[in-house]
């Protein structure tokens, strides 16, 4: 048996009642990809980040959900750094490396963790009538981006009262529906992100959302440096900047709780007759 690190990470807030939770896995490289997706499983999580052993100045990060490995999330990214960098060996940064091989440099900027995203630029497309009939508002302009469509409004007010009808929601053909608009004073923009396609009505904090919308909002206000507000139930604030090729992304996070956890090295297999 393998005797991994659980770790149970808030993200991008520091109240354990909001922001995005997050599993995180360290002292497990020996599990198979199997046994890594069937932990997730069991512990009835959408995704969970794993923690590698550091080699040559990088620590291999790899991300699994139920089905099996995934490209990715930017909360467990943030999950993963609080680990490594405030419950780990306390270092001030630190150097992720993807199974994918791209990078992400993160880092502790005060009571903060910021990471370090490439780009993922939106492009406007006329799907405007779609997004009205599945969000019940007509929104400004709309954008595409492989992650999925942005609908933008002109006020906080219209996203904060956003009734979607998630059926219309799930006919795009992407993952989510991306929702933003200009600030209402507590922050410099709003968002929400709907994804019941992946099993998300609706993203508590979504960071990879902002790889598409802060080069968008970072054009559209003059700002590099730009505070984003997510008006989920949970709630939780995204500190970013644009800097071309890449996005920082920086938030408050919170350890919830930490334990040993006892995995094979391969999940067994069922067969079903």
């Amino acid at each position: 048996m393998i005797q991994a690190r659980l770790f149970r990470v808030v993200t991008f807030s520091s109240d354990p009642l909001g922001g995005n939770p997050a599993f995180v896995l360290a002292e497990a490289d020996d599990a198979s990809n199997e046994t890594l997706a069937a932990t997730c499983a069991m512990l009835g999580a959408d995704i969970i980040a794993v923690v590698g052993t550091q080699a040559n100045g990088e620590i291999p990060l790899k991300f699994f959900t139920p089905a099996g490995t995934h490209p990715g999330a930017g909360h467990a990214t943030l999950a993963a750094a609080q680990v490594v960098l405030r419950d780990g060996a306390g270092k001030p940064d630190c150097i992720f490396r993807q199974v994918n091989g791209e990078i992400r440099p993160a880092r502790v900027e005060d009571s903060r963790i910021a990471i370090d995203f490439p780009v993922m630029p939106g492009v406007a497309v006329d799907r405007i009538g779609e997004a009205a009939a599945a969000l019940g508002t007509t929104p400004s302009e709309t954008l595409v981006a492989p992650f999925g469509y942005v609908a933008v409004f002109e006020d906080a007010a219209k996203v904060a009262g956003l009734r979607p009808d998630l059926t219309r929601v799930s006919a795009f053909d992407r993952n989510a529906l991306i929702a933003t608009a200009p600030g209402a004073g507590r922050s410099d923009i709003v968002i929400r992100v709907f994804a019941p396609k992946v099993g998300l009505p609706e993203d508590p904090v979504c960071g990879t959302a902002h790889r598409i919308i802060i080069p968008y909002w970072a054009r559209k206000l003059g700002a590099k440096s730009i505070h984003s507000r997510q008006l989920s139930a949970r709630g939780g604030d995204l500190w970013c900047e644009d800097q071309g090729e890449w996005i920082t992304i920086a938030g408050e996070s919170c350890l919830i709780f930490d334990g040993t956890v006892r995995l094979p090295y391969q999940a067994a297999v069922t067969t079903r007759h």
